[in-house]
C-alpha cells in the first residue's frame, strides 16, 4: 500500500515543481517558495514511502 501511495505522491510533486519554477519566472516570490516548499515535503514523504522507511498500516503486526 505505501509504495502506490509513494507512487501516486510522486507525480504531484513533480506537476507542483514544474508549477513553481514557472512561478519563479513570473517573479512571484511568495508563490513559488511556497509551491516548492511543498513539493520539497510531498517528494520527500513519497521516497519515505517507497523505500520503506516508514509503513502506515504496520502497527496491526505484533509479534
Amino acid at each position: 500500500m505505501n509504495i502506490g501511495l509513494g507512487l501516486i505522491l510522486a507525480p504531484i510533486s513533480l506537476i507542483l515543481m514544474i508549477m513553481g519554477t514557472i512561478s519563479l519566472k513570473k517573479r512571484d516570490r511568495l508563490i513559488d517558495k511556497g509551491l516548492l516548499l511543498v513539493e520539497v515535503i510531498i517528494l520527500f514523504g513519497s521516497f519515505i514511502l517507497l523505500a520503506g522507511f516508514y509503513d502506515p498500516y504496520a502497527n496491526h503486526i505484533r509479534s
